[in-house]
């Protein structure tokens, strides 16, 4: 999946969880979901978050290959556990969020995901896929971004929320 594809569908389902739950869909939670979105290909050099990760990438890539460790189960458990149990904020919760919804999104792919590795190298995938860069794909980045819109619109963002300007200042001293 491409990169903004990622990022749209992330903040696609992490708004419609903000709409349905207590969760508040603030500038922090919406930026976790979209560095999260994005995490998971840190272990492919030529990706979006690759090409930005300082040489970090090749290194990843070295040791577990694209589409190894860092996307399974046990890579998004053991960052959840982090930084949900040491750092809980609402970046966070989303940087952990989009990073599930990552592998979800890639184990909807042709390619899979090696959900238990290091147990087993299986790729596993949904029964029906898509391919990267597909005319499936550009459908599911608009199905997605029109569903991004709909939460924002009913529901995410609370009436009296002033998420798009101030949501990052603390106005109660």
């Amino acid at each position: 999946m491409r990169y903004h594809t990622h990022i749209v569908s992330s903040l696609a389902i992490g708004a419609g969880i903000a709409t349905y739950t207590p969760v508040s869909f603030t500038i922090a939670y919406a930026t976790g979901l979209a560095i999260g979105g994005l995490l998971p290909d840190i272990d492919e050099p030529n990706s979006y978050i690759g090409r930005r990760s300082l040489g970090m990438a090749k290194q990843v890539k070295k040791a577990f290959g694209h589409r190894g460790f860092t996307h399974s189960l046990l890579a998004w458990g053991t960052i959840t556990a982090v930084l949900l149990l040491q750092h809980f904020s609402s970046f966070t919760l989303g940087l952990c969020f989009g990073y599930a919804f990552h592998i979800l999104a890639d184990y909807c792919s042709s390619q899979g995901v090696p959900l238990l590795w290091p147990f087993s190298k299986k790729r596993y995938r949904f029964i029906m896929t898509y391919r990267t860069s597909s005319f499936f794909e550009t459908l599911l980045f608009y199905c997605f971004l029109v569903l991004f819109i709909y939460f924002l619109t009913n529901g995410a963002i609370e009436e009296n929320s002033s998420f798009f300007l101030f949501s990052f200042i603390d106005f109660s001293e």
